[in-house]
């Protein structure tokens, strides 16, 4: 079978980035946590789920 060198499958779905609240696709980079909880592996997705989930305070 030879495949359309334009066509391209549809993407599937497979989460949430519960850093900028994007879609996870087949594919991405993801990092995953033991709680099931899954980021992309990109550095602004990584800050914005710290300031989400983490406490504040002064060192």
């Amino acid at each position: 079978m030879i495949e359309h060198p334009i066509r391209q499958e549809e993407t599937h779905v497979v989460g949430y980035c519960e850093g900028c609240g994007g879609e996870i696709v087949e594919g991405d980079d993801v990092i995953e946590f033991i709680d099931g909880l899954m980021i992309h592996q990109d550095v602004w997705c990584a800050y914005d789920y710290c300031g989400k989930f983490g406490r504040p305070k002064q060192a």
